[in-house]
């Protein structure tokens, strides 16, 4: 990193004692004891979740697909590539191609599976990363999403449909607008 930063990089916040404020099957959150680069002694909140994450990028003729989907923390639905964690012992694609049935009901060819990267949804707070899939869907059937889930029909677009959407501010997902970046870097088709 520091190669790409003109001069020295900053300086690290160290955590002198980890405190774990509340846990359960998803993750668990503390509230850190740290010292600035100052020296001055302080807190700092952050996320592990228990699982590596995924989003998956699901292209096919008609572009790509985001999926309608009602989200309890900002109280609205939001359009979103689908994603969610590895179970253990389960590889990122695996964990996309079954986040994918589940959240579409979708399949896809597993040989079509790519890996684009890491991406990091919120720096200063979630240290956990999340692993960005390709897939080309084949077919599908009806999706089953977790019992606290709430999604529709997955939408398609194409790339010149999605880049209206993002000038409209219609897609506001951190972790699918990141994975968009990622696949528009690759070159990952989108009709």
């Amino acid at each position: 990193m520091e190669d790409l930063l003109s001069g020295s990089a900053p300086r690290p916040i160290r955590r002198s004692k980890a405190v774990e404020v509340f846990s359960n099957r998803f993750g668990s959150l503390y509230d850190d004891e740290v010292v600035s680069p100052s020296g001055a002694a302080g807190t700092y909140l952050r996320w592990r979740w228990s699982h590596t994450g995924v989003v998956v990028v699901p292209t096919g003729p008609a572009g790509w697909a985001l999926v309608p989907t009602y989200r309890y923390p900002v109280g609205a639905v939001s359009l979103e590539f689908p994603r969610g964690g590895c179970e253990p012992g389960e590889s990122p694609l695996d964990a996309a191609a079954r986040e994918l049935a589940e959240e579409t009901g979708y399949d896809c060819d597993r040989s079509s599976l790519r890996s684009l990267g890491m991406l990091h949804a919120e720096t200063g707070l979630i240290e956990s990363g999340v692993h960005v899939v390709t897939a080309e869907v084949s077919g599908g059937g009806a999706a089953l999403p977790e019992e606290m889930e709430s999604v529709t029909e997955p939408v398609w677009a194409a790339r010149d449909e999605i880049m209206g959407w993002l000038s409209e501010g219609r897609v506001t997902c951190g972790v699918t607008l990141a994975a968009l970046a990622l696949a528009l870097a690759d070159g990952s088709s989108a009709g």
